[in-house]
């Protein structure tokens, strides 16, 4: 759900620059290096961490960069939870829904998806778009295309760097927030800044996360706005009646290590 950090990794988006800590995306100047942060502002944002606990949640997440964008909309529940995800990169379009039930993953998409996102031959694209593929959650090598989906995953999802420094308080969507700066690390290990925008009163959960706000980095830098609504649901998933194993299809690199 995170911009920087949400499945797919290898998403045509993501090869134009949607890159990692992100994969599923989710701002102001961040502290300058060697500043000290705020204890207050540390505690808020620890103390909203345990808020969070293991509540299921829905989550609605923009990110763009270099021309390319990522729109992501799902629910994290207790012990199933779903996601649907659109990457739109020039002329290519990719769709995907992704859903865990128990210990199993399932992803359906149209052909571009299933190619650039999951890495089927063009064939196997064509032949299983729009078609549920199914795969364990213990495979290292697929489990981040429903990384987040499940509540007791949404407190990880909403991990950012220190040191935490207060932003203005301001209004987001309806409800008085506080806004904690931090950062996020990219996989070349540059931080991009962070503000997590979080209740000024009762529970202090969060209603938004965003990464680079305004034109901080311009069109190369990534974006992306994460928010969270109906703190405490627990929609219920599905699976899929008809379903084609998906590790029967991924290249032996994405699926060397699977369990039982």
């Amino acid at each position: 759900m995170h911009p920087l950090r949400h499945s797919p990794a290898r998403t045509a988006a993501v090869a134009a620059g949607l890159t990692a800590a992100a994969a599923l995306a989710l701002a102001t100047a961040a502290a300058p290096a060697g500043a000290a942060g705020s204890t207050s502002a540390t505690a808020e944002y620890q103390a909203a961490l345990k808020a969070v606990g293991s509540q299921g949640v829905h989550f609605d997440s923009t990110a763009s960069q270099s021309g390319a964008t990522l729109d992501v909309s799902g629910d994290a529940g207790k012990t199933s939870g779903s996601q649907a995800l659109v990457v739109k990169n020039g002329s290519v379009t990719e769709r995907m829904t992704a859903r865990v039930v128990g210990s199993t993953g399932y992803v359906t998409g149209n052909a571009a998806a299933l190619q650039h996102v999951i890495g089927l031959t063009a064939a196997q694209s064509s032949k299983y778009a729009s078609k549920w593929l199914s795969f364990p959650t213990s495979n290292s090598g697929l489990d981040e295309l429903v990384g987040g989906l499940l509540s007791s995953q949404v407190s990880k999802e909403l991990e950012i760097g220190g040191p935490f420094t207060y932003g203005t308080a301001t209004t987001v969507a309806g409800q008085q927030a506080l806004a904690i700066k931090g950062s996020v690390a990219t996989s070349t290990g540059s931080k991009v800044p962070v503000v997590l925008y979080v209740s000024s009163s009762g529970s202090p959960l969060p209603i938004e996360e965003v990464t680079n706000a305004g034109n901080a980095g311009g069109s190369s830098a990534i974006h992306g706005t994460v928010s969270f609504t109906n703190w405490g649901e627990n929609k219920s998933q599905t699976a899929p009646t008809h379903t084609v194993s998906l590790l029967k299809l991924v290249p032996p690199t994405s699926s060397s290590t699977t369990a039982g």
